[in-house]
């Protein structure tokens, strides 16, 4: 009985391991592992990404800067918070005046 279960445990960690050698394999060939191995290309990967995310920094800045400047120009009726945002917005209009 004993011999027959212990069988049984050398058949299911054989196919185990042959699953797990599968995933090795897999793993290998995988880009994340060839780009470590150039370190040119991993250079170069970190720079396109260091690009993307500085555009993309700009990009969301640029857009929470103008929805902020929208919602305080909607606000402008009041009475204390107004009075400095018509400040802010005329100053805005000066210094970048609008094409005719």
């Amino acid at each position: 009985m004993a011999d027959k279960e212990l069988v049984k445990l050398e058949i299911q960690l054989s196919k185990e391991v042959k699953a797990l050698t599968k995933e090795i394999e897999k793993l290998k060939g995988m880009e994340l592992i060839q780009v470590l191995k150039h370190p040119g290309r991993m250079m170069w990967m970190g720079l396109l990404k260091g690009l993307m995310v500085g555009f993309g920094s700009v990009i969301g800045a640029t857009v929470l800067v103008a929805l902020f400047i929208y919602i305080l120009g909607q606000i402008s009726f009041v009475p204390v918070v107004g009075e400095f945002i018509e400040k802010v917005i005329q100053e805005v209009q000066i210094n970048n005046p609008q094409p005719k």
